[in-house]
C-alpha cells in the first residue's frame, strides 16, 4: 500500500504543475469568496476578516494542505473597496507561500439595490520543490538530488460579480500570467501555471421568519480539462446556524455546518472522497473561523 500511495502523491504533484487544477479547493468557498473572484471585496456591509485551514486528504502522505488569511472592506463613499489575504499551499514536496492584493468598483445598477462590482488583484509568491521530502523507496535514485528549488513568481486575477440581497452572479479568472515554473532538473515546457475560469451563483430563499435555504453552484475548470462543478444547498436557522451539503463532481460529497455568534463566524466542512483518491484517504476536512468587524457607519466601510 505504501508503494501505491508514493506512486499516486508523484502523479499528484506531476498533474500540480502540468494542466490541472493547481489552485486550493475550497468547500466553505460561499462564506468567503474573495478567495476565488476579487470583484466580492466590498459586497458585504461589514468588514470580514477570515481564518480558513483545509487538511485534504487525511491519512494520506504528503497531501494538499492550505491555509488563508483575508480581509476586505470598502472605502471611498461605498464604491470601491480593498482587500487581500496571505496563503500558504503545501502537497507533497511542492509548496507556495504568498500575498494578494485585490481592488473592486462597485456600480449601482437600478433602485432595487443591484450592483455589479468589477475586480483585479495582483499577487506575489514563492514556490518552491524540496526534493528531501519526496519519499521514494531508492534513496539513490539519480533522478531525485535532494536541492530545494524555489522561484519567486507574479500574477493576476480578474473577477466581475452582479448582486443583490437576493442573489449572485460571479466570474472570474485567476494565474492570468501562466509563467512556466521549470523547477527540478528535469522539467518541461508543461511546468507552467494554467489559467483558472471559475463560475459562481446563488439565490436565497426565505422559507420562514427563522429559516432561510440558500442553493449555490460553483464551476471551475482550466484549459483542457473538464469543468468541475459544486453543487450546494445550505439551511440557516435565525441567519445564526446552519447546515449544507454539497455534491463535487468526479471528487466529493461534502456535509458542513457552522454558527454566527454576535460578530464571530465558525464553520467546518467535511469532505468524503469518491474519486480513487478516496481508497487511500480518510476525507477532507476543512474549518473556517471569522470575525465581522463594524465600520463606522451601521456595519459599512472602515476606511
Amino acid at each position: 500500500m505504501k508503494t501505491k500511495i508514493i506512486i499516486t502523491i508523484i502523479c499528484l504533484i506531476s498533474i500540480s504543475l502540468a494542466k490541472a487544477q493547481q489552485l486550493p479547493i475550497y468547500s466553505q468557498y460561499m462564506f468567503n469568496s474573495f478567495l476565488i473572484n476579487p470583484a466580492t471585496a466590498g459586497s458585504v456591509s461589514y468588514f470580514p476578516i477570515r481564518l480558513t485551514a483545509r487538511n485534504q486528504w487525511a491519512g494520506m502522505s504528503q497531501a494538499p494542505k492550505t491555509q488563508a488569511i483575508s480581509a476586505h472592506t470598502l472605502i471611498n463613499g461605498r464604491t470601491e473597496a480593498v482587500g487581500g489575504y496571505l496563503f500558504n499551499d503545501k502537497y507533497g514536496p511542492v509548496s507556495r507561500t504568498g500575498a494578494l492584493a485585490a481592488f473592486a468598483h462597485h456600480i449601482n445598477i437600478d433602485k432595487y439595490s443591484s450592483k455589479l462590482a468589477l475586480g483585479l488583484s495582483v499577487s506575489a509568491f514563492q514556490i518552491k520543490l524540496d526534493q528531501r521530502e519526496m519519499n521514494l523507496n531508492d534513496k539513490n535514485d539519480p533522478l531525485i538530488s535532494g536541492a530545494i528549488e524555489q522561484k519567486f513568481m507574479p500574477d493576476a486575477a480578474f473577477g466581475a460579480y452582479y448582486y443583490t440581497s437576493q442573489y449572485y452572479v460571479g466570474v472570474s479568472a485567476a494565474q492570468l500570467f501562466q509563467f512556466k515554473v521549470n523547477l527540478g532538473e528535469n522539467a518541461t515546457k508543461q511546468s507552467a501555471l494554467v489559467r483558472h475560469y471559475y463560475f459562481m451563483a446563488g439565490y436565497n430563499y426565505a422559507i420562514s421568519n427563522d429559516f432561510d435555504i440558500e442553493p449555490s453552484l460553483l464551476l471551475k475548470t482550466t484549459k483542457g480539462t473538464a469543468i468541475q462543478a459544486d453543487i450546494n444547498a445550505r439551511v440557516y436557522y435565525k441567519k445564526d446556524y446552519w447546515l449544507g451539503i454539497s455534491y463535487r463532481t468526479s471528487d466529493a460529497i461534502i456535509a458542513f455546518l457552522g454558527v454566527k455568534y454576535k460578530d464571530f463566524v465558525l464553520g467546518y466542512a467535511f469532505d468524503y472522497t469518491t474519486s480513487i483518491v478516496g481508497n487511500y484517504s480518510n476525507g477532507s476536512h476543512e474549518i473556517m473561523l471569522g470575525y465581522n468587524l463594524k465600520g463606522k457607519s451601521k456595519g459599512s466601510s472602515l476606511l
